[in-house]
């Protein structure tokens, strides 16, 4: 996947297990929740919504979650961990990707920030490995819409 030819060390090891840690942490592990299995917009308005939510509670947890794996990759692309390990050990950046990376260029827009979430975006689409994970992780979504939208027809 990665481009580097050197293997990973202990020391990608101990900032992974560092990543993982944070990830512990009792407000981030709310934040994730929210973030990947309680809120599903359906619409870039419902993303904006909160997004633009200052000082709310959702707003803090998305901005949370999705700054916390912005922050992760961009260790990766500037080389402090090891690209390939840190693909094996996290899948969650590329879930998020999945599901609200198609909302990125507008947010960028509306919020004037056209470097909001860059170095997430980079990472998730920059090998084919990642954004074959992507697509699948897309496919799943789309399943699980399907899913809930003959649930809500019952």
């Amino acid at each position: 996947m990665a481009t580097k030819s050197k293997k990973a060390t202990a020391h990608d090891a101990q900032i992974i297990l560092q990543l993982y840690d944070l990830r512990r942490e009792p407000v981030m592990r709310k934040a994730r929740n929210f973030m990947a299995t309680e809120f599903w917009p359906s619409s870039y308005d419902e993303l904006k919504a909160i997004m633009f939510a200052f000082g709310s509670e959702h707003n803090a947890y998305a901005r949370q979650a999705l700054t916390f794996w912005d922050m992760a990759a961009a260790m990766v692309l500037e080389g402090v961990i090891h690209e390939d390990l840190f693909f094996r050990c996290n899948g969650e950046l590329y879930f998020f990707f999945a599901k609200f990376g198609h909302y990125l260029p507008q947010l960028r827009k509306d919020s004037a920030n056209p470097e909001f979430l860059m170095n997430f975006e980079k990472l998730a689409t920059k090998s084919s490995q990642s954004r074959e994970r992507i697509k699948r992780t897309q496919e799943m979504l789309k399943t699980r819409a399907a899913a809930q939208a003959a649930k809500a027809g019952d």
